[in-house]
């Protein structure tokens, strides 16, 4: 096992303590950053239904990202721990953050596509900030993490409730993200694993595949050779809009393009779209695999990628 995978086996309630850094705050920042690229609902007629439910998305990305950041401080000065037990402050923090992202993902299960009026999106909202949960939400708790947990969805079903119809006009706009529903899941995981030998696991270059068009490559030099931005203009500039991002376990996505971000989180990732004819895999072991049209694109942006394949777990 690799010391990332140690890592992931390490992480705890707080769910970004065995890291001791940021890793999970990325994917609120993400959209937060996507949000001041895009603008408001503006001032003609709104949706005041999408405007609603991007309202519930943003405010739990902003205050996770806050409570995220107020739990990393905390842990860099050494307050997070009394010996083997979390500090009386560490218990009124991390779970915030935690009932926040379970309160975002239920929020997320809701498609835009088939909102309904005002008032009964806010209900179905307000129902999600009352009974959303998760791994980390379920686990047992004391009072003090009960009581942090329950002001924040006080919080969240006070802000949605005293959203007025005049409010709704400034709401930032965010890109499309969307939880994929059981059936979807399974489908969209079965094109995959019969067009890319995808076998139960992991997938290469940690399980075999005799595809021609796959190369894995060493996490760092991709990183450091390959701008997101890049791989999202690949995607654009053939009319794809939308990505799903599968993942070894919790939320599966359909998202906007502006979301791809191709990188592991402490479970394995998959990124593709509607023909399934390319994909990214983003393993525990510091590697990315790229498949299909994709891997073409890369190699010419690319010139030194074959000295970059990823060759073993230690190197």
């Amino acid at each position: 096992m690799s010391q990332d995978a140690e890592q992931v086996d390490q992480v705890d309630r707080a769910g970004i303590t065995a890291f001791r850094d940021l890793t999970l705050l990325q994917p609120a920042l993400q959209l937060i950053f996507c949000v001041r690229r895009q603008g408001s609902f503006g001032d003609g007629a709104v949706n005041a239904s999408l405007a609603l439910h991007t309202a519930a998305r943003r405010y739990c990305l902003e205050r996770y990202a806050y409570w995220c950041q107020q739990y990393s401080e905390i842990v860099s000065r050494g307050g997070d721990r009394d010996g083997f037990h979390y500090t009386p402050e560490a218990l009124a923090t991390f779970p915030r953050y935690n009932v926040l992202n379970a309160i975002r993902v239920d929020v997320e299960r809701i498609d835009p596509a088939t909102l309904g009026d005002a008032d009964n999106e806010k209900a179905l909202l307000i129902l999600a900030g009352e009974t959303a949960d998760d791994d980390f939400t379920r686990r047992p708790i004391g009072e003090i993490d009960e009581n942090a947990m329950a002001e924040e969805r006080e919080a969240f079903c006070r802000y949605m409730r005293g959203l007025a119809p005049s409010d709704l006009n400034a709401i930032e706009e965010l890109p499309y993200r969307r939880v994929l529903a059981a059936d979807e899941s399974k489908s969209i995981w079965s094109r995959l694993r019969s067009r890319w030998q995808i076998p139960e696991g992991y997938w290469h270059p940690l399980a075999e595949c005799k595809l021609p068009d796959v190369v894995a490559f060493e996490t760092k030099a991709f990183d450091d050779a390959v701008a997101y931005e890049q791989l999202r203009a690949f995607l654009v500039a053939r009319e794809i809009e939308r990505v799903w991002e599968l993942r070894e376990y919790g939320p599966e996505y359909e998202e906007g393009v502006a979301l791809f971000e191709p990188y592991y989180n402490g479970a394995e990732g998959y990124w593709s779209s509607g023909n399934v004819d390319w994909i990214v895999y983003a393993s525990h072991e510091r590697s990315v695999t790229v498949g299909g049209w994709l891997l073409g694109e890369l190699k010419a942006l690319w010139p030194s990628w074959q000295d970059h394949v990823w060759t073993g777990v230690f190197d």
